[in-house]
């Protein structure tokens, strides 16, 4: 397996807990693309809050990363919410990301969370594709340059 990446590109698990209310920690999946810092991504979790008839919540981030330091926006795409604000900090491996959220209109009511890389996820994705590849012939066996 390769070594991993110093950005935050990729799958990942996470959990947030409520800190200001009685209320269990939430497992989510985010997948998160890092292009020079500029974050950007979709998270998926249960539905635990919204009395709507949906199984699964989607919300869409964005923010920056500068070095260790991430700060991000996340907003629910089903409905109308008050933006959540992520700040957090990146381990020196890149594997886990820890911090606080709060919601920008209401920022004594917060959280904590963590991030960790999905490496089983990498790791499923490098063997489909190596599987992939084996499977292709040379360019020069491919029927289309072929005489």
């Amino acid at each position: 397996m390769s070594a991993t990446p110093r950005n935050l590109t990729g799958p990942w698990m996470g959990r947030y807990s409520y800190v200001t209310q009685a209320l269990p920690p939430v497992a989510f999946n985010a997948v998160l693309s890092d292009q020079d810092g500029a974050i950007s991504g979709e998270t998926m979790e249960p539905n635990t809050f919204k009395s709507l008839d949906l199984d699964t919540l989607i919300a869409g981030i964005i923010g920056v990363r500068e070095g260790n330091i991430v700060r991000w926006s996340k907003n629910y795409s089903d409905f109308d919410s008050s933006r959540i604000e992520y700040d957090g900090t990146v381990n020196s491996t890149f594997t886990r990301v820890e911090g606080r959220w709060s919601f920008s209109d209401a920022p004594w009511d917060h959280g904590t969370f963590v991030l960790i890389r999905d490496t089983i996820a990498v790791s499923r994705e490098i063997k489909r594709s190596k599987r992939a590849n084996a499977y292709l012939p040379p360019v020069w066996e491919r029927p289309e340059n072929k005489d």
